[in-house]
């Protein structure tokens, strides 16, 4: 079942990638977003998209660019330094998009890590950041791990809880590797992100049972229609025989790193659409050769690829080999954008009078 809450050729548009970063920034760029940030949020869109994080993907600059429109978002941004050391910052987003200041706040905390071998940076008065482990990506290409994460307003209820009370609380980490492919993490601290909800619904498919429960406690698996009390998505573990208390606990772990650090609130004094953010770099070199932490992360990997399956699987995978399988099959074919959010971005580039390339 979780297998059908995915795109595929019936529902979806096949568009190549550079289409759709040309089509994104000519949007960003048609609500006053400045050429430089309408490209870094085209690109983490993009990237989303392109990895199969379809709920964090392209489909999200229509929201985006009408909250610009409607004021929500406040465009040309400022990220502001508010406080600052060598090794650390706490910035405000400017209360504009979520994609921009969470990239320029990776941007600084990869600068620290160069000079220091450390770089963290919490970020309030921010908005959705789009697939969270972009951020920590960003540390790759510049031989460093980094991690990222993001709170948000509640949708998950805490383990023995009845009311929702967290966010989703994504996690992402990224380590390079050397011949193998890098190991990157992006994970939900609730059993299932919110939007995999959402696209189930608009594709009309069921969810698995352990997805969600309404406030009884009873399983939910036809896809509830928005936001509302009746319901709420389940911890990662969802139940107590299953360990809702490790979600549960990683959860507020995000709300203290990104809401309680920075100032900008937890998950429950949040409203909708906000979100504070918290990344961080290390440089691998002032720990030991990065080569050799490379070769070492290859053996790693590929120990772990070589363990033995379970009957009826295929292979072991490591974090990172599904959206790596993406990528290769997306670059090379296309990326499916759902076919009603494909109309929409058309829509949204003629109203506001942008070429329509896609």
């Amino acid at each position: 079942m979780v297998n059908k809450v995915k795109l595929n050729d019936s529902n979806s548009t096949r568009v190549p990638a550079g289409a759709l970063q040309q089509q994104l920034s000519s949007i960003f760029r048609g609500v006053g977003t400045p050429e430089d940030d309408a490209k870094v949020a085209a690109k983490v869109l993009v990237s989303a998209s392109v990895r199969g994080v379809d709920t964090h993907g392209v489909a999200n600059v229509v929201g985006y660019s009408k909250n610009v429109e409607d004021g929500v978002y406040t465009v040309p941004q400022k990220t502001e330094v508010l406080s600052e050391s060598e090794t650390t910052a706490l910035v405000s987003g400017g209360n504009g998009i979520g994609l921009v200041s969470a990239y320029r706040a990776m941007e600084m905390a990869i600068e620290k890590a160069k000079k220091q071998g450390l770089g963290m940076v919490s970020i309030k008065d921010g908005h959705h950041v789009g697939m969270v482990a972009y951020y920590a990506m960003m540390a790759l290409e510049h031989d460093m791990i980094g991690m990222s994460m993001t709170t948000a307003a509640p949708a998950v209820r805490p383990a023995l809880g009845a009311k929702k009370m967290m966010g989703t609380n994504p996690i992402g980490f990224a380590a390079p590797a050397g011949e193998e492919r890098d190991f990157v993490l992006d994970m939900a601290t609730s059993t299932v992100a919110s939007g995999k909800v959402a696209l189930a619904r608009r594709i009309g498919v069921p969810i698995p049972a352990g997805w969600a429960v309404t406030s009884e406690g009873e399983a939910i698996t036809e896809p509830p229609a928005g936001e509302n009390e009746t319901w709420a998505l389940n911890p990662l573990g969802n139940n107590r025989e299953q360990g809702s208390h490790k979600g549960y606990g990683l959860s507020v772990m995000v709300d203290i790193l990104c809401g309680v650090l920075s100032g900008g609130g937890f998950s429950s004094q949040l409203a909708r659409g906000e979100n504070m953010s918290w990344v961080m770099a290390i440089d691998i070199g002032r720990f030991r050769d990065i080569d050799e932490f490379k070769s070492m992360m290859d053996d790693m990997i590929r120990e772990l690829h070589a363990t033995p399956t379970l009957p009826g699987e295929d292979r072991v995978m490591v974090a990172g080999d599904p959206e790596a399988d993406a990528t290769d099959d997306r670059l090379a074919n296309g990326v499916p954008v759902e076919n009603g959010q494909y109309a929409a971005i058309r829509e949204q580039a003629v109203e506001l009078g942008v070429e329509v390339v896609i």
